[in-house]
């Protein structure tokens, strides 16, 4: 056990996880009345993404007792959150326009809360490795008020529990190092089995990044090899006892969490292609600043959203370059090359997965890119060997560009106020325009009314909402490597099946819109080779109609070829 400590500079009794944990739980809750502050006053809980409104009615069936079908790549998160909505009364969260459903209010709210505490785990690392309270709260400050980190804990997407969970796991397993206590390591299992459970793609990042930190051990002792086949074993464990206690009727294996169906079914949404490139770029470009969700490559290189891409790759050079420096100097202190090891191998396997799935998403991003919090623990820890005045001054000017950075992101998501009410009365509107009864729909599938859509005028039955619903994007994300010929004449037979039973065909994308801004905005799940191919073979296909100017752009009647408008 000894062989395993890391040898500090700063208290390493048990004492000091209470008294730095005190000061981290303060951090924690000046955050989360920020957060949540923003989210009540914002009245948007789907910024830059509807991914969490998707899953209101699977929650909110958990919360109600009626419960739902699992995800498979977040057995967790589902009851978890219905669960957790129960305590949150429906009238504390009926702001802006009352709404009929109300559980993804809900979801932001229990995002704030893990959001903030992220945050005050994020300060207690840096207390614990820097021993200076001026070091841990700049750094919490400037992860707290990082785009990405934002805007996951002020919406109602899915990956913050497990981002927090993951957090908590890296404290623990480092609090393992330092102070030499089993139940340290214990902890960090479980926690790294919940983050598992509650969003699956956050365990290969992870798994990396502690196998880096126990193979950088075993230069100074081979038992470290010993510690992580222990430490593997353990987590396999904890994670198949957890779930065979919470669904012992599902008898759900070990090998079906580490990697779920919907992973090996994943269409369009995987795979490697040029334009991930500039996706990569855009993703870890909005990490610090910006906090921009791009679905075309186009508009994320251009006027505003390249200057917060520029800025943030600013920060991400030279917080990832200390973390190198750090690992490879000979004087470097052993707990920060630890750290640096931790975050490099922690940003190549998140980095590389996301390049294989979607890059630009905030929630590929915001495990891989907290690499960057570790390099600025690092580069903080290292400067208080400084002079005093150049100490002062680093920590005055980065004070300034945290404090900047933050308002500047948090200007930025305000733009969208009371989007969530505005979306509740567009898809009136639409429902009255073009009944269900009667009209199919045809548009992207990414479009945030689609899924207003889907959770309150379907209520979340997906065989209604596809059957008057038709998604231009889906052949590409059923179906991986699918050619753009084969999934324009999926497309055709949609909609000729549609006119052939009697329906109205309505499009709100493609035959509204210029091509290259529509293959563009395709190339997140295709190559825009195919993307091209596939506008080229629907464009001309139908004859245009009746044309409607929405709250929520353009829609056009499509036609028979045949039949004159």
């Amino acid at each position: 056990m000894r062989d395993f400590s890391i040898p500090l500079s700063t208290d390493t009794s048990t004492a000091a996880i209470g008294r730095y944990g005190y000061l981290a739980a303060v951090v924690a809750l000046l955050v989360a009345l920020l957060y949540i502050g923003f989210i009540v006053t914002t009245d948007n809980a789907n910024l830059g993404t509807t991914n969490g409104l998707w899953k209101t009615p699977s929650v909110s069936a958990w919360e109600h007792g009626t419960a739902a079908p699992l995800d498979s790549g977040e057995f967790l998160y589902l009851p978890a959150y219905g669960f957790l909505a129960r305590l949150i009364p429906d009238r504390l969260v009926q702001y802006g326009i009352q709404a009929p459903v109300v559980t993804f209010r809900k979801m932001a709210i229990l995002d704030g809360i893990f959001g903030d505490l992220a945050s005050g785990l994020v300060f207690f690392m840096a207390l614990r490795f820097s021993n200076s309270l001026p070091v841990a709260c700049l750094v919490a400050l400037a992860h707290a008020g990082a785009g990405f980190v934002l805007l996951n804990s002020i919406n109602s997407e899915d990956i913050i529990p497990a981002y927090t969970c993951f957090l908590g796991a890296s404290v623990c397993f480092f609090e393992y190092l330092f102070l030499r206590r089993v139940w340290l390591l214990l902890s960090a299992t479980l926690l790294f089995a919940l983050a598992t459970l509650f969003h699956w793609t956050t365990m290969p990042p992870g798994m990396a990044a502690f196998a880096a930190v126990l193979m950088l051990m075993m230069y100074r002792t081979k038992s470290g090899f010993l510690l992580g086949a222990a430490w593997l074993f353990l987590f396999a464990c904890i994670v198949q006892i957890i779930v065979l206690l919470l669904f012992p009727r599902l008898h759900i294996p070990i090998w079906a969490v580490l990697y779920p169906g919907k992973g090996s079914h994943a269409g369009g949404w995987v795979g490697l292609s040029r334009e991930k490139i500039q996706y990569l770029i855009i993703g870890i470009g909005n990490y610090f600043c910006g906090a921009n969700d791009d679905a075309s490559y186009r508009t994320g290189l251009q006027g505003s959203h390249l200057r917060f891409v520029i800025l943030s790759w600013i920060y991400f050079v030279p917080a990832l370059g200390a973390s190198i420096v750090t690992l490879f100097s000979k004087r470097s202190a052993l707990a920060l090359k630890y750290l640096a090891v931790f975050a490099i191998a922690l940003l190549a396997a998140g980095e590389a997965g996301a390049f294989y799935s979607q890059p630009q998403d905030p929630q590929m991003q915001i495990q891989p890119m907290f690499a960057t919090v570790a390099g600025l623990i690092v580069i903080g820890s290292r400067c208080l060997a400084c002079r005093p005045t150049l100490r002062r001054a680093i920590g005055a000017g980065f004070l300034a560009i945290a404090l900047a950075n933050g308002v500047t992101n948090v200007v930025w998501l305000r733009r969208d106020r009371g989007g969530d009410s505005r979306a509740l009365r567009d898809v009136h509107e639409l429902e009255s325009l073009f009944p269900w009864s009667n009209t199919v729909i045809v548009c992207h599938g990414f479009e945030g009314w689609i899924t207003w859509q889907y959770a309150v005028e379907r209520k979340g039955d997906s065989k209604a909402f596809l059957d008057r619903s038709f998604h231009l994007a889906r052949p590409f994300t059923t179906t991986r490597d699918i050619s753009g010929q084969d999934a324009a004449m999926l497309m055709r037979s949609q909609i000729d099946g549609a006119f052939a039973g009697g329906l109205r065909v309505v499009a709100g994308a493609l035959w509204t819109e210029a091509p290259e801004h529509f293959i563009a905005s395709l190339t997140t799940v295709t190559e825009e080779s195919q993307a091209r191919v596939y506008d080229a073979a629907l464009r001309n296909s139908y004859r245009l109609g009746t044309k409607w100017t929405t709250a929520e752009g353009p829609f056009v009647e499509l036609l028979p070829k045949e039949r004159a408008p």
